[in-house]
This record gives structure tokens, sequence and C-alpha cells, in this order.
């Protein structure tokens, strides 16, 4: 057998190698570890690593962690390490499956659906609170959305 073939070969037997580990300690890319120990019983730990497409992965969980705090769309682009808007809203799409705005628009809308069930707010204090331009605005939006006004939600809710 060439040296290369070996080698090969070698390096594949290697990627299924089992030993005894006393503990094994994981550093994931958001920085938390976790550490897998031998227990008492001698328990076999089976790890599988599987690939993922990063890119989409990684603009995903940015767009995720940002965009709470971010204001406007040109904000969240530049939390998601985006100089141009047009190119962040291409990743965007091809990812989410729809634009940023509507995107933020549902989970506003969740976000108002839940407080709306769940708070004693007024819904005029949960315009403001979202920067709806007025509190018909918001109750459009809501009754849109869920084919109810945000009161009559809360009173069917109630019941």
């Amino acid at each position: 057998m060439d040296a290369n073939k070996k080698t090969i070969r070698q390096e594949s037997v290697r990627k299924y190698l089992l030993t005894d580990v006393a503990s094994c300690t994981f550093t994931f890319t958001d920085g938390l570890k976790s550490k897998v120990s031998a227990s008492p019983e001698n328990e076999m730990v089976l790890v599988k690593l599987i690939p993922c497409s990063s890119k989409s992965k990684t603009f995903e969980d940015s767009v995720l962690r940002h965009y709470s705090s971010a204001r406007t769309m040109s904000e969240l682009a530049r939390l998601c390490h985006y100089d141009c808007l047009r190119t962040f809203t291409r990743h965007f799409k091809k990812s989410f499956s729809q634009t940023p705005y509507q995107w933020l628009l549902d989970r506003k809308m969740e976000e108002i659906h839940t407080m709306v069930l769940n708070s004693d707010m007024s819904i005029t204090d949960i315009a403001k609170m979202y920067e709806f331009k007025s509190v018909s605005h918001l109750v459009n939006a809501y009754s849109k959305r869920y084919g109810i006004p945000p009161h009559k939600s809360r009173l069917s809710n109630a019941i």
C-alpha cells in the first residue's frame, strides 16, 4: 500500500477511534461551554458532529440575537455586520423567506398578542410601547392579523 493511501486510511480510522475519556469540554461559538464527565456506571458517551450550512445559520443566529434591540432595519443590518441594507435584505429573504420588515412586524404582533391576552396594560400603553403612530393603527394591524380587535380578544380570553 502506498504512503498516501495509508495516511488516508489512518485518518479515517482515527476519526472513529474509541478510547477511555475521563471528561471532555465542548466550547461553542456563542462562548458557552459544556462539560461531559464519565459516570460511575461507565456509560459511553457518543458525540456526533453534524455539519451545517454555517453561513445561513450564523446569519439567522445574528438576526435572532439582535432584532429586539434594533429600532430600524438599518440598525439591525449594522448589528448583524452588514453595511449595505440591500445586501442584508437579500440574505434575510433567503434565510427567513420574507422581508425583514414583515418578519419584524410578525414578531412584534406576536408579542403584542401575548401582552393583550396576558397583561392588564391598556391598548394605548401597548401602542406607545411598540411605537405605533396611533392606537387605531395598532387596532387595525391586530384586527387584520387575528380577525378580532385587541379589546374583544382580551374579553374573550377572560371568559
